[in-house]
């Protein structure tokens, strides 16, 4: 920017009263030409050289005739300046209303002039020398910056040590200038992206989706992560740029050890792909997993792991040379929850395709590389703590006992199927015979005598034993149990309850006291081990995934509730007299998932959260039920029987399992919600969250419930969390 006018001086006003003091508002403070008229040189009196010369003006004479004397050297260095002014004075305007309007015109001259033309490197390095000082001066420090934009990659030392000195205006650079700055500073890099990297792996919306074990909702998740702001920022800070690339990566790697985080392995997954979607070659061809990521991803987005898939996998390690393989980053993308729940539902459909012809099939080979690929990513964190690490190998008590002992179990259920299936079809023929009823609780009938008739039908100590030591195990487990529940079969499920929550408590590595809480302790949830997170995790995504499936399948709900109640016998007993323990623990012993759920929330908060979640969709069914009854139709109190009612729920979707009786489930939905506001697991960082579900809870309570509605009045420990 030319110097094509003298501003009056940095401290004084241009109008000869002196009043000015300097201030950066002003514009004769902000960039001020002295003419030496002795030498014929312009000196730049901005800022502290400004006030410096005022300081010295003022100290050698008359005050007022060093203002005068300097407002009239330094006025607007245009022909006739001085009838110019007398004309404008004359017409009321002040010498600083003259300058504040030139420099505003000049500003957007300037402006329009770097927006419009790009200068060849040189002159652009030229000008930018010229327009150093500007930097200082908060009025005009944006005209350098514009400039800066116009090449990003040229950024010359002493303006980027100028820009780092120079408070607050580092965070008035665009992006593109700080990636410049970025390129030259690791700690100022770090200092901008570790604060997204943990943003990201903290995002309640990304959380929950990295949870879901399956579900139709996770092959949209890929693209909802890929355009999600927390993700997206980080990319575009990247940008290209392959050296930014691979920081970004070890900084990813470190808080991955720090909290062996599997979102941190998601993070990984979406990075590479963001670059492979956005086709920045020079990084996927730099980035040794991105063929890896590449057809995992396509795995994990059509949520299935096909022939031409695995082969691709396969062949990725096959061409990697052991002695310098990248096992730890391998690792990092496999930690993720999306690759190995992808990975565990592959095992499970070797698991549906050998259980026909177990004798003689040849797919249990088949096993090893899937169960593999899933040892490496729960040992991502060991992993990359080593300076050579190895590929871990896989427990053969896995492959070889437990999931050969599951093989019954499937064949078991899927005979359940069949009779259902068969069941069904006759419901809707309108043929149904005696033994195709649904029991007390909603669930089919046949379901329990069928598996009785199995007398080997359940869980032995050594798969109890395996599952407790093995998170491989537990995860295909957890993919057959829900997939259970879709199949409204809680027979199988209760079955194996017991097992599962024996290897949850080994699992956790978390004392017996931890499960044992009373509304007067603690309630912040315990710190599980750095090297047990993986399967903390992986118990909190359980959680989430029992109570999604069980509101996605029609009837389960109720049926749980059911059973609860049928326990309690409530009117029988009056177990309304009795304290809250001996109410849940009655619940417990009638519906088995009840203690599963209490068991956890008592030291996850997120079973907690679920816990809460079952119970809005409890209390949906009971206020649905209610205003049926009031706008006249039956089921109003419907204490015995309703199997008839029961049976079209299970044949039809429109319908559900009704609950038996109302008032009894009301009262059991609000002695569980005290409960749990009283005696299970909190994480302050969350507090937020399971606040907006207890107001949902309060929200869809039934007015009919008087005493026994959720509310803030109504409620002694859940009103902690309805307080606005």
């Amino acid at each position: 920017m030319s110097s094509s006018s003298n501003s009056s001086s940095s401290g004084g006003n241009g109008n000869g009263n002196g009043k000015g003091n300097g201030n950066d508002g002003n514009p004769a403070a902000a960039d001020t030409n002295h003419r030496d008229n002795s030498r014929g040189q312009k000196h730049y009196l901005i800022m502290d050289a400004g006030k410096e010369r005022i300081k010295r003006m003022m100290s050698m004479g008359k005050p007022n005739q060093a203002i005068h004397d300097f407002s009239t050297q330094n006025g607007l260095d245009i022909p006739a300046a001085d009838a110019i002014y007398g004309l404008l004075h004359s017409l009321g305007h002040t010498k600083w209303g003259i300058h504040e309007s030139v420099l505003r015109a000049t500003l957007l001259s300037a402006e329009a002039h770097i927006q419009k033309k790009t200068l060849p490197p040189e002159q652009h390095i030229a000008l930018l020398s010229q327009m150093k000082h500007y930097l200082a001066v908060p009025r005009l420090q944006h005209l350098p910056l514009m400039l800066l934009e116009r090449h990003p990659g040229l950024v010359p030392d002493d303006i980027c040590e100028a820009i780092l000195q120079t408070p607050g205006l580092y965070q008035k650079c665009s992006v593109a200038v700080k990636r410049e700055l970025w390129r030259r500073d690791y700690n100022l890099f770090a200092g901008y992206m570790m604060p997204l990297i943990d943003n990201y792996a903290k995002n309640e919306e990304l959380l929950d989706m990295s949870r879901e074990i399956f579900s139709t909702n996770v092959k949209s998740y890929s693209r909802r992560r890929r355009v999600h702001p927390a993700l997206t920022q980080i990319s575009s800070a990247i940008d290209a740029d392959l050296k930014l690339y691979m920081q970004t990566l070890g900084m990813v790697r470190h808080r991955f050890l720090e909290t062996n985080n599997p979102v941190f392995g998601t993070l990984r997954l979406d990075l590479v792909m963001s670059m492979h979607e956005n086709d920045v070659s020079e990084i996927t061809r730099n980035d040794v997993c991105h063929k890896l990521a590449w057809s995992l991803d396509a795995c994990i987005m059509k949520q299935i792991m096909d022939d031409r898939r695995v082969l691709e996998l396969q062949k990725y390690f096959d061409g990697i040379d052991p002695d310098n393989a990248p096992y730890g980053e391998i690792a990092l993308i496999l930690s993720s929850p999306y690759s190995r729940h992808i990975l565990a539902q592959y095992i499970f459909s070797i698991l549906k395709d050998i259980a026909p012809n177990a004798q003689v099939s040849t797919r249990y080979t088949d096993l090893t590389w899937p169960s593999l690929m899933t040892i490496i990513g729960l040992s991502a964190h060991t992993l990359l703590s080593q300076e050579r690490p190895k590929i871990p190998k896989v427990d053969r008590s896995v492959t070889r006992v437990f999931f050969r002992s599951i093989i019954p179990f499937i064949l078991a259920s899927d005979k359940h199927d069949h009779k259902l299936g068969s069941y069904q079809l006759h419901l809707q023929k309108g043929s149904v015979g005696k033994k195709a009823q649904l029991n007390h609780a909603g669930a089919f009938s046949d379901s329990d005598s069928l598996y009785s008739k199995m007398s080997n039908l359940q869980p032995s100590f050594e798969d109890i034993s395996i599952l407790s030591s093995s998170e491989l195990a537990r995860q295909v487990l957890h993919v057959f149990l829900l997939k259970r529940i879709a199949e409204f079969d809680m027979a199988m499920l209760n079955i194996w309850l017991p097992a599962v929550s024996e290897a949850f408590k080994a699992s956790l590595g978390l004392p017996d006291t931890a499960y044992a809480r009373t509304a007067a302790d603690d309630t912040h949830q315990p710190d599980v081990a750095l090297e047990l997170r993986q399967n903390a995790f992986e118990c909190d995504a359980f959680m989430l995934n029992l109570v999604l499936h069980i509101k996605e399948t029609k009837g389960v709900a109720a049926a749980i509730v059911n059973s609860a109640i049928q326990g309690l016998d409530l009117a029988g007993q009056g177990i309304k007299g009795a304290n809250t323990d001996g109410v849940i623990s009655h619940a417990i012993e009638a519906a088995p998932l009840l203690g599963l759920f209490d068991q956890l929330a008592h030291v996850r908060h997120c079973a907690h959260e679920q816990v809460i979640s079952f119970l809005i969709e409890c209390t949906s069914i009971l206020s649905t039920e209610y205003s049926t009854a009031n706008g006249g139709g039956s089921n109003n109190n419907n204490n015995g029987g309703g199997t008839s009612d029961a049976v079209e729920g299970l044949g039809s979707q429109s319908q559900t399992v009704p609950i038996h009786n109302k008032e009894s489930a009301v009262y059991f939905v609000f002695v569980l919600a005290e409960h749990a506001a009283a005696k299970y697991a909190v994480d302050p960082e969350q507090f937020d969250k399971l606040g907006r579900l207890y107001h949902k809870l309060a929200a869809v309570s039934p007015p009919q419930a008087f005493e026994y509605r959720i509310s803030s009045t109504n409620c002694l420990h859940s009103s902690k969390f309805l307080k606005k």
